[in-house]
């Protein structure tokens, strides 16, 4: 028992971090060894709660920490499971490739990976696209580059491979559309770290005289910009997934910038989720936020779309330094210059040299704990008001955006009781938090695959929000919970994002139409998966990741809807992780098939009650987020989705219920701790000061 407790404590202090712990130098084979170390014990997120101890990782290194070694390493492992896995033929053979084919070519394949003859498999190439990425989209690019080297070198192993390669050409998004090309657009990049008013200066330019749209990342920030533009006196509209709001201006007091020919007012901005946005309107000026979420893998193709197709005098595309590079060579290939603006933050920010040495008696006001799990977060909100008495706001994914910004509104409120932030990654982007002090809990999250590092690009993301330029902290702090994490938090901190190495594409309809008719008898789920598996695309660009969209797919294969109403389907903003989820979905797309009305209170009827439990609180999050998709059905299918006001009506209710019941509960306090127990003050200063 004692030999496990030594060796429990020895893995604790060797906690996943890549390198010397004094120096914090890289050292890939240090990643190696642990990663080959047998597990002892249960550390699931409840243990690491309870009994204080930090998680470990599995999976790859961090994107600081990967080097060629690793790139040729997993090049090599996965070469052969490429060859010898049944599942890989399974989908080769939809195309007519006969076994003994696939045996003697995927052998030829490997050898020539192994030897360095096919350039996109090169670790030195590798090495930017396994940063963004897990095993399974890389095996998905090791069997789309095998397509690519038979019809180099065995082009009649499939009949038609040149036809089918040319039809799933994805190569030049620029050609997409011809209108952008016509204009002589005048792109300008606002650059720097998070709270550095990049995005302030791009806003400044759409409230002038004329027509401008901002491109959101998210709906709260493009509902935040629209009230701003309104309390400002300037005419705005709001276009998400979900609703489409244009004021009465009358009413007001603002004029709008005009009428068009069927009476519908002209607003002098456009506040929109850039998946909403109109690639066919003019515009004098448009705003591109986040622009670094052009490398995203679900996401990436709406960036894509907005940079290369914005009908726009003038864009301003707003975010990290790391896309400039990426973000030139685009524009390069569209004969346009960009303009680089730098700006560097307002108000200092430093990583503590110590952490809160494991200790809930170390959180303090104005602290934001993160961890990455909606669990962690509901047990380290318990935890901490059960040891400091201080209450504790909630922000993470999968709560309404709604609830968020009522979330935010507690912690900001200097009058309230809720001290304390408890947070995922989800405080990184779009909304504005008076922090003082980052608190990592942990520096790993599940990526759906493997417990991997937390990338320097979100870690420095998450670690900016402290002490906000005009908050009361003009100082922000960054530390973590953990002794062993601050290495790697200090490591993390201070590295520079790689850049990024390509930017995201999604296929239009009409290539994955004309796809469809090559394979009449495939169901479309195998029809997409081979779409993905033999499109080319250019060095700049890859095709954005199939996996969130292959289980409404799945739900909607059977029913009598076109391959335009599929395709539209699949990239509506639909979860299908619970069975809940899953019969709306079908629900929505019968609904489409068969032309019958479906209403809102034929899929969820919200209780009258606040949840009481985080239980109970999952639950009106899947109510929501069923809702909310009732509502983008509304807006894409209005013919078929005609009950938008009782959505409406439902979406509020459920939105004040759910924060009625985050603000109820509360864990109670635990009996005052003995003087010895106390922190002692100039420990907790000392933290602060870093």
């Amino acid at each position: 028992m004692n030999e496990e407790k030594e060796t429990r404590e020895a893995r604790t202090r060797d906690r996943y971090f890549f390198g010397n712990k004094t120096s914090g130098t890289s050292d890939y084979s240090h990643f190696k060894r642990l990663q080959s170390r047998q597990a002892i014990g249960d550390m699931s997120p409840n243990r690491r709660m309870y009994n204080l101890e930090p998680a470990e990782t599995e999976g790859w290194p961090s994107d600081v920490d990967m080097n060629e070694e690793f790139a040729k390493d997993l090049l090599d492992s996965q070469l052969t499971w490429f060859c010898t896995d049944s599942s890989v033929y399974h989908r080769c053979a939809l195309f007519g490739i006969r076994k003994d084919m696939f045996d003697l070519w995927s052998e030829r394949y490997a050898t020539a990976a192994r030897n360095g003859e096919i350039k996109r498999l090169l670790p030195v190439n590798l090495l930017p696209t396994l940063r963004h990425i897990n095993k399974k989209l890389f095996n998905n690019i090791l069997v789309n580059q095998f397509y690519a080297f038979l019809e180099e070198k065995a082009p009649n192993v499939i009949s038609n491979i040149k036809y089918l390669r040319e039809i799933t050409d994805l190569r030049f998004p620029e050609e997409w559309n011809p209108r952008a090309r016509a204009l002589k657009r005048r792109i300008i990049m606002h650059v720097g770290p998070t709270n550095s008013g990049k995005t302030y200066h791009a806003l400044q330019r759409i409230k002038g005289p004329h027509a401008s749209v901002y491109c959101s990342p998210l709906r709260l920030l493009a509902h935040e910009v629209y009230t701003r533009m309104l309390k400002e006196g300037v005419s705005a509209s709001l276009i998400t997934g979900e609703e489409k709001k244009i004021p009465t201006f009358g009413e007001i007091g603002i004029e709008p910038l005009g009428y068009n020919h069927k009476g519908t007012v002209n607003t002098h901005v456009t506040s929109c989720t850039i998946e909403m946005c109109v690639l066919s309107s003019m515009y004098k000026v448009a705003v591109i936020d986040e622009i670094q979420m052009i490398n995203d893998r679900q996401r990436g193709w709406a960036w894509t779309n907005a940079l290369v197709g914005m009908l726009a005098d003038e864009i301003h595309l707003c975010g990290e330094p790391s896309a400039v590079p990426l973000v030139k060579r685009i524009c390069e290939s569209l004969d346009e210059e960009v303009e680089v603006r730098e700006y560097t933050r307002l108000g200092e920010l430093k990583v503590s040299k110590k952490s809160l040495e494991g200790s809930w008696k170390n959180i303090r006001k104005g602290d934001c704990v993160i961890t990455f799990s909606r669990k962690e977060i509901y047990e380290t909100k318990k935890i901490i008001e059960e040891n400091t008495g201080m209450r504790c706001a909630v922000i993470y994914g999968g709560l309404p955006p709604e609830a968020r910004a009522k979330q935010a509104e507690l912690f900001n409120d200097p009058n309230s009781e809720y001290n304390v932030m408890v947070a995922s990654d989800a405080v990184g982007m779009g909304i504005n938090l008076n922090i003082k002090r980052i608190v990592f809990m942990t520096l790993t999250k599940w990526d759906g695959e493997s417990v991997r590092t937390v990338s320097v690009s979100q870690t420095r993301q998450i670690g900016g929000r402290a002490g906000r330029f005009k908050s009361d902290s003009k100082i922000g702090v960054v530390t973590s919970f953990w002794d062993t994490d601050i290495p790697s938090l200090n490591n993390l901190m201070h590295s520079t994002p790689q850049v990024l190495d390509a930017a995201g594409v999604q296929p239009p309809p009409d290539i994955i139409e004309l796809f469809s008719h090559q394979f009449p008898k495939i169901p479309f789920t195998k029809l997409w998966r081979m779409f993905c598996d033999i499109a080319s695309v250019g060095n700049n660009y890859f095709l954005c990741d199939f996996d969130g969209q292959e289980g409404i797919a799945a739900l909607i294969e059977d029913l009598p809807l076109s391959i335009r109403q599929k395709y539209r389907l699949i990239y509506a903003p639909i979860k299908t992780k619970t069975p809940l989820d899953k019969v709306c979905v079908r629900k929505f797309a019968e609904a489409i098939a068969y032309k019958k009305e479906c209403k809102i209170e034929h899929l969820v009827n919200i209780p009258s009650n606040p949840p009481r439990s985080r239980e109970m609180a999952a639950l009106f999050e899947q109510w929501h987020n069923i809702i909310t998709s009732y509502l983008w059905m509304v807006m894409n299918f209005g013919y078929i989705f005609k009950g938008e006001a009782e959505a409406l009506e439902a979406k509020a209710k459920c939105e004040e219920l759910l924060h009625q019941g985050l603000m109820s509960m509360k864990a109670q306090p635990k009996p005052p701790a003995s003087p010895q127990e106390q922190p002692q003050p100039d420990n907790v200063q000392a933290v602060a000061q870093g």
